[in-house]
């Protein structure tokens, strides 16, 4: 199908195609009415202007914008201090949007256009589906995707290596000695933890360990399932119970922590916990937690860098009907983690020194 112009978008609204300019260009001549009218037609025909054409009108601005799911999200303040090391030495400033209640990015997308205030765009992700921002990025306006904890698209992206991550913190268990070894998951749906849960099955089966699913429980970043999972897993007999536990983040091992002190266990005298994060908390936590770093400030700068050489590298001479997308592969980013050790993990309690079933299979673990 042939890319919508601004006259198809106006013979859609039944209006001008210089009203509708105007409604692009967040014009104060327009009425309210008239540019919810004209937005909606945009949105529900998926029209994203040329970003190329509109900067052109209005000039280019010295601001980026960051998308981020909530403020409250543990990871934001992090990435935002990495993101703000960079461009406080170019001359940009940052402008925070927030998508916490939106189904999609498209009526983020319309905030965005019609404040015509952002230059490019660094999202952290969530659940959205991320077609709009697709769009947007072919349409000509530089969007950076940070922490792709949800989807993977044809988008410049900087992210942890959480395959790697999980593969590290089953080391560490496993060098302790433990063998019967449980995980706690988050939301699966997530690659992110599509990807940890894959590394704590190929870390087992690198050991020569069978999988045991009654070892392997939902958590879906949930605190009251996380909890409640949890101590189905110490109510089991105690040969059957697990020396450690895999979490898919720090806050799910909070859970994991208080399920065992509710069930009467010791951190880590009868059980082991480790995370995945390294959130500010994971140190202030009594015992203080092991965990898997995710470099969060360092994948806020290269997001940042990234974000700004985008906007700095299209032909500024660019009108809409001569605007392409560019050919080259976008850059992806993974970012290394690292392994974090605190108090949480100790050694297999003496008791049950022959714990797991330790013994090859010649079945393959499912994959997530």
């Amino acid at each position: 199908m042939a890319k919508l112009t601004i006259r198809d978008i106006a013979a859609l609204s039944g209006l001008s195609k210089s009203t509708v300019s105007l409604v692009l260009n967040n014009s104060p001549k327009v009425d309210p009415a008239t540019r919810r009218h004209v937005l909606a037609v945009m949105r529900r025909h998926r029209y994203v202007p040329s970003f190329a054409a509109t900067a052109l009108a209005k000039g280019s601005t010295r601001l980026i914008g960051m998308v981020v799911p909530g403020l409250s999200w543990h990871m934001v303040a992090s990435i935002n201090i990495g993101v703000a090391a960079v461009t406080e030495r170019s001359g940009f400033d940052i402008i925070l949007y927030t998508a916490t209640n939106d189904r999609d990015y498209g009526s983020l997308i319309d905030r965005v256009l019609t404040s015509s205030m952002a230059s490019g765009l660094l999202v952290v992700t969530d659940k959205q589906p991320l077609e709009p921002l697709v769009q947007l990025h072919q349409e000509g306006m530089p969007v950076v995707l940070v922490n792709t904890i949800g989807a993977e698209v044809d988008l410049p992206s900087v992210t942890a290596d959480n395959y790697e991550g999980a593969l590290t913190a089953m080391d560490h268990l496993l060098q302790l000695g433990h063998r019967r070894i449980a995980c706690v998951q988050g939301w699966m749906e997530y690659t992110c933890c599509q990807d940890r849960y894959r590394g704590y099955l190929d870390a087992l089966r690198k050991a020569d360990i069978q999988p045991d699913p009654e070892l392997t429980k939902p958590g879906d970043f949930v605190p009251e399932q996380i909890r409640a999972r949890s101590r189905e897993l110490f109510a089991l007999p105690a040969e059957q119970r697990p020396t450690a536990v895999f979490a898919h983040s720090d806050v799910t091992a909070y859970g994991v922590m208080t399920a065992a002190a509710e069930t009467g266990l010791r951190v880590p005298e009868d059980v082991s916990v480790i995370g995945f994060d390294d959130i500010e908390s994971a140190a202030q936590i009594r015992p203080p937690l092991t965990t898997i770093q995710q470099p969060f400030v360092e994948m806020g700068k290269r997001a940042a860098t990234l974000l700004l050489d985008a906007i700095g590298g299209p032909d500024e001479t660019e009108t809409e009907q001569d605007a392409e997308p560019s050919p080259a592969e976008p850059p992806r980013l993974t970012m290394p983690t690292s392994l974090i050790v605190r108090s949480s993990c100790g050694p297999v309690p003496v008791d049950r020194p022959s714990q797991g079933r330790s013994h090859r299979t010649s079945e393959q673990p499912t994959k997530a």
